[in-house]
């Protein structure tokens, strides 16, 4: 074992092991909660994802795994069938590391579980409100304000300030991270006490999809590089053109991307995408502040709403094309040869117990309707998983 960790560090296998948990967990859940467009899916995710991560780190409490598993699975996240994937890869980097850093900062109790949990999902808050931001820019904030203060006055509420709305729904989210991180205490204390130590080896799994590209495409880094700069440089224009200025300057953007990227764009090809857009139009319409006064001021309107489109457009079909290019053999290899070798090879692991995974997890009906039990149910593996990993790589050195 001692010459094991000399290779691939321990904490990096069990890593791979929660990556694993969480990449399953995404499968089993995500899919189940898109697919039937319920509502807060992703905090719904998120509220799971500290469950686990902290019912997981009762098992084993050392520093460093939780932030290397958000890592691992991040990556895992990039061979997703979904085109967009930087967000979701950016979301769960971002739970891994503040976790962490919140479970470092108070300590390995309830209070620092509990903390983290709470951070993790202002966080994630915050992470949607960048998000808006990216798609339509400050606009968006000023048309939601409108329309708070139209529903207040409608409804007969209390005059209520916007900001304090946002303080509460801020507080809220808090509340709720903090409860999911002490449920995933109470499980992982369970979980621990009855942990299943011996692993059925199973028939050989496909461990290599890190290493397969998606799609059939002549990759380039100089079109990589390329995107890199244009998107930032798109975006600023919107802001300050009128709506045929910002026509021209988008209309030679998207004959590229989807002539390069055309089979990337699933996102696109989404009703519930493109009834998102016509609501901010309608919102643009109705609740847009402008100078001028009657049908003017509402066809001004309704032109900043088109540029609120055109950005959200940018911005979907940019990180479609980068995601794209991101998947390209050399950046795989990148990880290997640039001093990333544990972080490669723990991608693979991660991948090589997913089938297990998988399989010992519910239905997604049944996970859904008891996460809790399911998360228990897994978390009772993790030493099967990891002894199973410690043999594979045992046997690799043997072979």
């Amino acid at each position: 074992m001692e010459e094991l960790k000399g290779a691939v560090n321990d904490k990096w296998i069990k890593a791979s092991v929660l990556a694993g948990l969480w990449a399953g967990i995404e499968i089993i859940a995500g899919s189940f909660l898109h697919n039937l467009r319920i509502p807060f899916s992703g905090t719904i995710l998120t509220l799971i994802s500290i469950i686990l991560v902290v019912g997981f780190f009762q098992i084993w409490p050392k520093y460093g795994i939780i932030w290397r598993a958000g890592l691992i699975t991040a990556l895992m996240k990039s061979i997703s069938p979904s085109a967009v994937i930087l967000g979701p890869m950016i979301a769960i980097t971002f739970e891994g590391f503040i976790m962490e850093f919140a479970i470092r900062v108070v300590g390995r109790n309830i209070t620092g579980y509990m903390g983290a949990g709470m951070l993790t999902m202002v966080g994630i808050l915050i992470h949607k409100v960048i998000r808006l931001f990216l798609l339509f820019g400050w606009d968006i904030f000023l048309i939601y304000e409108e329309m708070f203060i139209y529903a207040t006055k409608i409804l007969g509420f209390m005059p209520i300030q916007p900001v304090h709305a946002v303080a509460s729904l801020f507080v809220i989210y808090a509340l709720l991270g903090a409860l999911a991180a002490f449920l995933g205490y109470s499980l992982g204390q369970r979980a621990k006490k009855e942990q299943h130590d011996k692993y059925v080896s199973p028939s050989e799994v496909n461990t290599n999809q890190w290493q397969q590209p998606s799609e059939e495409l002549e990759y380039s880094t100089r079109f990589l590089i390329l995107l890199v700069i244009v998107i930032p440089f798109l975006l600023f224009g919107l802001n300050a053109l009128t709506l045929g200025a910002a026509l021209l300057l988008t209309l030679p953007w998207f004959v590229f991307i989807f002539w390069r990227y055309r089979f990337a764009m699933r996102q696109l090809k989404k009703w519930l995408f493109w009834m998102q857009l016509l609501v901010i139009l309608v919102l643009a319409w109705f609740f847009s502040k402008t100078s001028s006064g009657g049908l003017e001021g509402r066809l001004i309107a309704l032109s900043g709403g088109m540029i609120m489109v055109l950005r959200a457009l940018v911005v979907v079909t940019g990180f479609a094309a980068i995601s794209t290019e991101l998947r390209a053999p050399v950046m795989q290899r990148l990880f290997f040869r640039s001093g990333f070798r544990q972080l490669y090879i723990s991608v693979n692991h991660a991948f090589g117990i997913l089938p297990m995974v998988v399989g010992g997890l519910s239905t997604p009906r049944q996970f859904i309707l008891n996460p809790a039990r399911s998360i228990a149910n897994s978390l009772r593996n993790v030493h099967s998983w990891h002894q199973h990993l410690v043999a594979t790589l045992e046997k690799r050195e043997f072979d």
